[in-house]
């Protein structure tokens, strides 16, 4: 994404970090900060503002603050067709997202 000098939503951090919620559905900062390559505290911060902003929602699942595009957002539709078509040109990415386990392995299969 640097490569291609991305700078959209303000910088190739914020931009990534919104490709990657968007490819995820949902998550968690430290995930998103994990696949995106983003540093944690620059994760959480820019989580954080956008928060603010109405462009992300978050919930708490037990300890886990869990985080996604806002439906409510006035333009999300709009947002998350235009994040996902511009994730076409980050293949590591979206590479990195596809392989990710989401649900529980079957308890006693091996890994």
């Amino acid at each position: 994404m640097e490569n291609l000098g991305l700078r959209l939503f303000g910088s190739p951090a914020r931009t990534r970090v919104l490709l990657t919620i968007a490819l995820l559905d949902e998550s968690y900062p430290r995930e998103v900060a994990r696949i995106s390559g983003v540093p944690l505290a620059s994760t959480q911060r820019i989580i954080n503002d956008l928060e603010r902003q109405g462009i992300l929602a978050s919930r708490l699942s037990g300890t886990q603050r869990q985080i996604r595009l806002n439906q409510a957002y006035f333009a999300a539709s709009d947002l998350r067709r235009l994040l996902l078509r511009l994730s076409l040109a980050d293949e590591a990415l979206v590479r990195a997202i596809e392989s990710i386990r989401r649900r529980p392995r079957r308890a006693g299969k091996a890994l």
